[in-house]
This record gives structure tokens, sequence and C-alpha cells, in this order.
């Protein structure tokens, strides 16, 4: 399915060339595709043409909130190892700053989303409490019913 994917998106993009939102996408499609690969050289490959899609595709909309959002959340999917958490984290936090203040414009299941990982990021960080003031703002929102019951298992969480 994913190799289905990053074919569907780079036709699009071949279609299309300015569209950041299927280039971050197609970024996400291959670190999975790197998830899926035998550890090598093809791996790493697939790894950082995704990271680097992506990067691009935030450079190329810094103000799409739903592109950096998806850059985020796979940043902060990532290994600990591979060094992208502290980017995830600043950019979710960089998200939230602008969703207070009323510049992201994120549907409320994106919002959701951004406060579940908001707070998973923050819990990893160490700061507990901050992690349940996303999630219960996060919880607040009901958007979609599956982050509601991931944001509520968090909340259970010690």
């Amino acid at each position: 399915a994913v190799v289905d994917c990053i074919s569907a998106l780079e036709a699009k993009l071949a279609v299309q060339p300015n569209d950041q939102l299927a280039r971050v996408y197609l970024g996400s499609a291959w670190t999975l595709r790197s998830r899926d690969l035998a550890i090598g050289p093809g791996k790493l490959s697939a790894l950082h043409k995704g990271l680097t899609l992506m990067d691009v595709a935030a450079a190329g909309a810094p103000n799409n909130a739903e592109v950096l959002l998806l850059r985020a959340v796979t940043n902060e999917a990532l290994p600990v190892f591979l060094g992208q958490r502290k980017v995830a984290r600043a950019q979710l936090d960089e998200l939230l700053a602008r969703l207070e203040k009323g510049s992201a414009k994120l549907k409320p299941a994106d919002q959701q989303l951004l406060y579940l990982n908001a707070g998973e990021a923050a819990k990893r960080a160490g700061d507990k409490q901050r992690a349940r003031e996303l999630w219960l703002r996060g919880a607040a929102l009901k958007a979609d019913v599956k982050l509601t019951q991931e944001i509520t298992a968090a909340l259970t969480q010690p």
C-alpha cells in the first residue's frame, strides 16, 4: 500500500509540482517505506528522501498549518536516535502558538491531532503537567472519535 501511495503522490506532483500538501504526504510515505525496508543503504536513502521532501514542503508552505502538522507528527513518530523529535516538538509548539492566536487554520480533527501529539511530546520531555493541559484541550474538541479515545487513554496513564 505504501508503494502505491508513493506512486500516486509522485504522479500528482508531476502534474502539480507546487502542491506542498502532496509533497509532505509523499515525504511521510517515504519514511514509512524506509520502515519496511531491510537495514542497508536503501533504508537510509528512503528515510533521507522522506525527510528532505517534508522539509522542502514546509519551506514551500510556511503558513500552511496542515503541511507543518503532518511534518511534525511524522518527525515525532520517528525513532529517537534519528534526532527528529526536537524539530518536531518545536514545530508542534509553534503550531500551538499559531492556533491559540488564531493564525493557524486547522480543521477541528487536525486541532485534536495537534493537541494529542503536542501532549505526547511534552510528556516525553518530562513536562507531564503541560501534556495533561494539552490533552484536556484536545479532548474537549471531540472532533474525531478515535482521537478522543487516544487522548482519553493518554489522560488515564500515569
